[in-house]
């Protein structure tokens, strides 16, 4: 992606078009800069931005520019000319400075030659040494290969990138490489929705500018999802782009596909993040299964982390880990994939979103670690909800909580362990086993006991 000064567009009856490099002359420029990059090997950074300087007018400054930073980013490193010297830098300034301030041009020279004997170089060096790792004065120290065309491509990529970042909202449909291109969407945090299903699919994407939080994080996250969606088979962009508080339309699809660089698109992400969830989310006893895949949620449809169940369950609840979020977008995104009748629980970094979430129970936020006990009761409660978790009278009959016998053996248990108070879960669990009745949340619900998990560690509060 360009810095916004870079954006090279037009924009004509409410309507933006970036002015993608294809012409020959900008094969032409291109090569100019790539020659003027590879005569600067060896060379000082500020001499070949000069040699770059005349080569901009007031018509082609923004693409010699962006194909200078493309090239940087891609194939040009910097460095130096002391690191191999042991001559630092900073630590040149940092003992002139200390020195205090001089006032004229003799206390100079005697505070220069004392750096000198001190780092035992001539004063000419300490000079050259003083700001030699400012940019201007990085030395370059190796050009990859990269023809005009490659470089133009890429310069078109990063435009569009560029184009994009101020918009409110992006979507875009694509036919083919949907895997690749959700697990990209998902792992860079976006806030999406999918509005249809099918051959081909609808993706809106909400847009960094309508975000008033961590902006520039967005922008270049949502920026790293654009490679993925133009390397399906078939694509189309559409945006509202904000440009000086008005809002301009932007459309693209993949008849453009040959102004762009074939990019790898299947990429594999493995999250520790989320491998540690579904290890203790396994340790407390459930079944996890990772990336369930695209479910459907009446027309709607959305992407979970995991299915969690428990063996005799009737169905599965979901659980989203969200990236990015506001509370409108979560409080959407829950009511309608729970007005279709699916469960999920979607968990939340707090850092990420923009305000708080009110009295949502299926959504639980987190600071640095997540409370997997407060994860645990979400998912149960949706179980009951949505009928996961049903005790008829035969199963009654079975786990020895019928009528008046389960009744004797709640109030027995209850005396008990309001004498004896137990710490421990596991003693909690013998007091309860030991009366023939079976440790789950709805017995402990019935004896008036909270089990609080913090963690892999719990807190037992007592209700009576």
């Amino acid at each position: 992606m360009l810095p916004k000064e870079l954006l090279d567009a037009k924009k004509v009856k409410g309507r933006i078009y970036p002015k993608f490099a294809e012409s020959d002359r900008d094969v032409q420029l291109a090569e100019r800069v790539i020659e003027i990059f590879r005569s600067g090997l060896g060379k000082k950074y500020g001499q070949v931005m000069r040699a770059l300087k005349k080569l901009e007018s007031a018509e082609n400054y923004r693409k010699v520019r962006g194909f200078a930073r493309v090239l940087e980013n891609h194939c040009i490193e910097k460095a130096c000319r002391y690191s191999d010297t042991g001559l630092d830098p900073y630590a040149v300034r940092m003992f002139l400075f200390e020195r205090g301030f001089v006032t004229s041009r003799a206390e100079r020279d005697r505070i220069i030659a004392y750096a000198s004997r001190y780092f035992n170089v001539d004063p000419q060096e300490i000079e050259r040494a003083m700001y030699a790792d400012r940019e201007e004065e990085l030395v370059i120290s190796k050009v990859d290969e990269m023809d005009a065309d490659r470089l133009i491509k890429m310069y078109n990529l990063s435009l569009l990138q560029t184009a994009l970042f101020n918009s409110t909202v992006m979507r875009f449909e694509i036919e083919g490489n949907y895997k690749p291109v959700f697990r990209a969407v998902k792992f860079f945090g976006l806030m999406y929705e999918i509005k249809e299903a099918g051959k081909r699919v609808e993706v809106e994407v909400t847009g960094p500018a309508s975000l008033v939080k961590m902006v520039r994080k967005y922008g270049v996250s949502m920026a790293k999802v654009i490679p993925h969606v133009i390397s399906a088979k078939k694509w189309r962009i559409n945006a509202k782009i904000l440009e000086n508080d008005r809002l301009y339309r932007f459309e693209l699809d993949s008849s453009s596909k040959h102004l762009f660089p074939e990019l790898k698109s299947d990429v594999k992400y493995d999250s520790s993040f989320e491998a540690e969830f579904f290890r203790r989310i396994r340790n407390l006893g459930y079944l996890v299964e990772r990336e369930p895949g695209v479910i459907d949620a009446g027309g709607r449809a959305f992407i979970p982390d995991f299915a969690i169940w428990k063996d005799g369950w009737s169905e599965k609840v979901y659980v989203e880990i969200a990236g990015f979020w506001t509370e409108d977008y979560l409080k959407r995104k829950v009511e309608k994939i729970i007005s279709s009748n699916v469960p999920l629980v979607v968990v939340a970094r707090e850092e990420f979103g923009e305000t708080g979430i009110g009295d949502m129970p299926e959504v639980v936020l987190f600071s640095r670690k997540i409370d997997y006990g407060e994860v645990v009761k979400a998912v149960n409660r949706l179980a009951r909800k949505y009928g996961n978790v049903r005790v008829g009278k035969a199963e009654c009959a079975e786990k020895g909580v019928e009528g008046g016998k389960a009744d004797e053996k709640v109030d027995r248990l209850k005396a008990k362990i309001s004498e004896r108070k137990p710490e421990s879960l596991e003693e909690l669990k013998s007091m309860v086993e030991e009366e023939g009745l079976k440790f789950d949340e709805a017995t402990l619900e019935k004896l008036g006991i909270q089990v609080v998990w913090k963690g892999l560690n719990c807190v037992i509060k007592y209700k009576f």
